[in-house]
């Protein structure tokens, strides 16, 4: 992982609890107050912002200086594809009741800007229709906000980046000649917040920012436009300014529509209790059985993207990408062993040791050699008892169990026999992220789990 993710996290509350938003650290901050920090996700149905600021953690290095970016601000309402669960996050800069839900996330949201090496924040947003300075119809006019470059004034008392509209003209320019259409050019739109009195621009994010005497600038995107087009023409945006600010950077897709789509349409990972299992959800089925869930660890977990949630609802659980569900899963609850964190396996006739919450792929088969007290459960192999010193091809395995709807990705679960009293491990990596508004175990569940083999961990196959 190329990148520091600091997670927040609060002990859990009586009633429903928000999700926090996540904040990641990507590369090295230089002693020069030229740190540039980006924010998504403050409106939660503005998904081409949040992408590109996630794939701005997740697919980028940063070479020289320090970029710091919180991709999921209102995390709840992306995950509900609501605009604001409590209210619109974007106006409550100005002046906030401390009963107020977002209150915990707009005091985190002022601390990010105030910290004094930061220079330059910038925050990314989806619009509808198409801004332009004169009116030309219903989508294309001064009061639509899509594919347009904000400040609210511009100039401001700044040590650094205070000319904003120079900045902001730049940044136009530069996604100007990479458009896929001239239809969505951009053009500079200036707020001027103080000078009109504008009520609602008053109580924003980017005003709050200059009343601090730091560069601010809103990137819009059309809602008109494809997601991962919107995104695009963001990370143009964004490396512009990144650029201005003298900081440099790789990346690890080809900066362009396709290559943003493909960058979006990553297979999710989920790992689940501590690196015990993997969820790895390739066009998943929607719903997921049996999944061991731990009576006597916390119920944490950790993701490929800062987009991902697994959240609690009911008596089950449901993974989410951004806007997108990806599946539910039921719980198995067991006590979990820590014996050991990984498995030797046998594929394709080669020996291996293979970690726990890891997927391997399988050309023609593969055995798990017999492991003293431990009893192995392959999913969707059709036997009854310990699967170990078998050898299993793809002929022998139900689909119906695969994770994904093309049948090749199959769990092998590994269980400590109740009987074997295997010595645990004295540390293992416990996840950083904790399941949120989860119900206390029925009593009933905790007795049966009792009873049961304790599950050690699992691995993925695939097989191609």
């Amino acid at each position: 992982m190329r990148y520091l993710i600091i997670f927040f996290s609060f002990i859990l509350l009586l009633g429903a609890e928000q999700l926090d938003f996540t904040v990641g650290i990507n590369g090295k901050n230089l002693d020069d107050n030229n740190t540039v920090l980006i924010f998504g996700g403050i409106q939660g149905d503005e998904p081409g912002g949040f992408h590109a600021a996630s794939l701005l953690l997740s697919d980028y290095t940063i070479t020289k200086g320090e970029i710091i970016v919180a991709p999921n601000l209102a995390f709840d309402s992306i995950i509900k594809r609501s605009r604001g669960t409590n209210g619109d996050l974007n106006r409550k800069f100005a002046n906030i009741s401390p009963k107020d839900p977002d209150y915990k996330t707009v005091t985190r949201i002022k601390e990010l800007i105030n910290l004094p090496e930061v220079g330059m924040v910038i925050n990314l947003h989806d619009g509808w229709g198409f801004y332009r300075p004169n009116y030309i119809d219903a989508m294309k006019n001064p009061n639509r906000w899509g594919n347009s470059s904000v400040i609210d004034t511009k100039e401001i008392n700044a040590s650094k980046y205070h000319d904003l509209e120079k900045i902001a003209q730049q940044t136009v320019k530069k996604v100007n000649a990479s458009l896929i259409d001239p239809k969505h050019a951009y053009y500079l739109k200036n707020t001027k917040t103080d000078e009109v009195n504008d009520t609602e621009m008053l109580k924003a994010l980017t005003y709050y920012v200059i009343s601090n005497n730091k560069a601010a600038f809103a990137n819009e995107a059309s809602k008109n436009l494809p997601v991962h087009v919107r995104a695009y023409y963001h990370l143009i945006a964004v490396e512009n300014y990144l650029k201005t600010a003298g900081i440099e950077f790789t990346r690890d897709f080809d900066l362009s529509p396709q290559g943003v789509k493909e960058a979006i349409e990553r297979e999710v990972e989920v790992k689940l209790f501590d690196g015990r299992t993997l969820l790895y959800l390739r066009q998943p089925r929607p719903i997921i059985k049996f999944v061991p869930f731990p009576i006597n660890s916390d119920l944490t977990y950790d993701t490929n993207n800062e987009l991902i949630a697994v959240v609690a609802k009911d008596n089950a659980f449901y993974i989410q990408y951004g806007n997108n569900f990806q599946a539910h899963i039921y719980p198995e609850y067991l006590e979990f062993s820590y014996a050991f964190d990984g498995v030797d396996i046998k594929l394709d006739g080669l020996e291996m040791n293979v970690p726990f919450a890891t997927k391997v792929k399988v050309k023609e088969n593969f055995l798990i050699p017999k492991i003293q007290g431990v009893r192995v459960n392959v999913i969707g192999f059709n036997y009854y008892g310990d699967e170990s010193n078998i050898i299993i091809n793809k002929s022998k395995m139900q689909t119906q169990y695969s994770l994904d709807k093309a049948g090749k990705i199959y769990r092998v679960e590994f269980y400590e026999l109740r009987s074997a009293k295997l010595p645990q491990l004295l540390e293992y990596e416990s996840g950083s992220k904790f399941i949120k508004n989860t119900k206390p175990i029925d009593m009933s569940l905790i007795q049966k789990a009792g009873k049961k083999d304790k599950f050690l961990g699992s691995i993925l196959v695939e097989f191609e």
